[in-house]
C-alpha cells in the first residue's frame, strides 16, 4: 500500500489510520512500524496513527477513542451532545460506548461500556460514529445535572434536531430498572407536551414557565384592536392580561433595524393598552428563575389592574 492510498484514507478520517486497516490493505507490519519510526505516523492509541503534522481537531480524537476501541464504538453523552451541537465545553470531553464488555482502557477517554446500543441508534457526524440525538439526551442524564440536560434537550427540540415524542420512544426503548439517566429524561418529558413549540426560544420559554408552574403563555401571538386590525405580532402573549413579552437579542431581534422596529412595536402596544415586557436572550436560556418571578409578578399587577384572576 502506497503512500497515495495513506494519504486518500487519512483524509476520510481526519487523518487518522489503523494497523487493521492498512494491514487489511495489503501493507505489512514491517512497513507499518518504518513510517512509525521514521515518525511520518504518530501513535496515538495501540493500533490507531495520525498522520504526522496534521492538526489536532476534536472530531478527531473522537474517532482516535472510537478506532482504538472498535467498530462497536461511537462518541456518546456529552461528546455527542457537542457533536450535535446541543452542549458546549471549555475542555470538550472525550467521552464513548461501546457495546464490548471488555475494551481498551484509553487514556484521557471516558468509556461507557453499554450492551443496548443498537446500531440504529448511531450514526455519522463529521464523520465520526455517534450516538443520535435521542439517544444522546437520555444519555446525558446519567453525567449531567437535571439542568444541563433540560438545555441540551430544549436546544435539540428548538433546532428540529429531534422531537418529544421520539425522545419518549428512546427512554421506553432503553428504560430499565437501575438504569441511569432515565430518571432525568422521565422528569422533563413529564410537564412537556408532545406538541412542545418548535424554536429555541419557545421551547426554554416553555420550561421554565412549567418548572415555575406558570400557566403556560402563547408563541408568535398576533395582537389585533377592537376592530379585528393588525397592532403587532410578539413572540410571546398572555392574552387574558393583556401582556406581551419580547425576547431581545435574539436572532431576527439583533439588527439595528429589528431594534428600531421593536420600539415602535411597543409604542403600538401600549396605545392598544397591552404591557411589553422584555428579556434577553440569555435570562430566557440560563436565568429561568429571574424571568419567571418577573412574569409572575407582571400577571399579579395586570390582575389588579384589570380585575382578573391571573397567576
Amino acid at each position: 500500500m502506497g503512500d497515495k492510498a495513506i494519504a486518500e484514507l487519512a483524509r476520510s478520517q481526519h487523518s487518522l489510520v489503523t494497523l487493521h486497516q492498512t494491514l487489511d490493505a495489503g501493507m505489512s507490519h514491517e512497513s507499518a512500524k518504518r513510517r512509525l519510526a521514521a515518525e511520518r505516523w504518530e501513535l496515538l492509541y495501540d493500533g490507531v496513527y495520525r498522520i504526522a503534522g496534521a492538526v489536532e481537531t476534536y472530531p478527531q480524537r473522537l474517532l482516535a477513542a472510537c478506532l482504538g476501541i472498535g467498530p462497536e464504538a461511537g462518541a456518546s453523552h456529552r461528546a455527542a451532545a457537542i457533536l450535535h451541537g446541543i452542549l458546549t465545553y471549555k475542555e470538550p470531553p472525550i467521552e464513548v460506548t461501546t457495546t464490548r464488555a471488555r475494551s481498551p482502557e484509553l487514556d484521557g477517554v471516558v468509556v461507557h461500556r453499554l450492551a443496548d446500543l443498537s446500531r440504529l441508534w448511531v450514526q455519522q457526524i463529521d464523520g465520526v460514529p455517534c450516538t443520535s440525538v435521542a439517544r444522546t439526551l437520555v444519555d446525558l442524564g446519567a453525567v449531567c445535572r437535571v439542568s444541563t440536560v433540560e438545555a441540551a434537550f430544549d436546544r435539540a427540540v428548538g433546532r428540529r434536531l429531534v422531537t418529544p415524542r421520539e425522545v419518549r420512544r428512546m427512554m421506553v426503548a432503553v428504560a430499565r430498572q437501575g438504569r441511569r439517566g432515565v430518571g432525568t429524561i422521565r422528569q422533563l418529558l413529564e410537564y412537556r407536551s408532545e406538541d412542545m413549540p418548535a424554536g429555541v426560544l419557545e421551547a426554554r420559554m416553555s420550561s421554565l414557565l412549567a418548572r415555575a408552574s406558570l400557566a403556560p403563555l402563547v408563541p408568535e401571538f398576533v395582537v389585533r384592536d377592537e376592530n379585528g386590525g393588525f397592532i403587532a405580532v410578539v413572540d410571546f402573549a398572555d392574552p387574558k392580561c393583556r401582556i406581551a413579552v419580547e425576547v431581545d437579542g435574539y436572532e431576527a431581534h439583533s439588527s439595528p433595524r429589528a431594534q428600531r422596529r421593536d420600539k415602535a412595536r411597543d409604542r403600538a402596544l401600549l396605545d392598544a393598552e397591552w404591557i411589553p415586557v422584555h428579556f434577553d436572550w440569555e435570562q430566557v436560556d440560563r436565568r429561568m428563575p429571574i424571568v419567571a418571578r418577573e412574569i409572575a409578578k407582571w400577571r399579579r399587577r395586570r390582575g389588579r389592574e384589570l380585575g382578573i384572576s391571573a397567576r
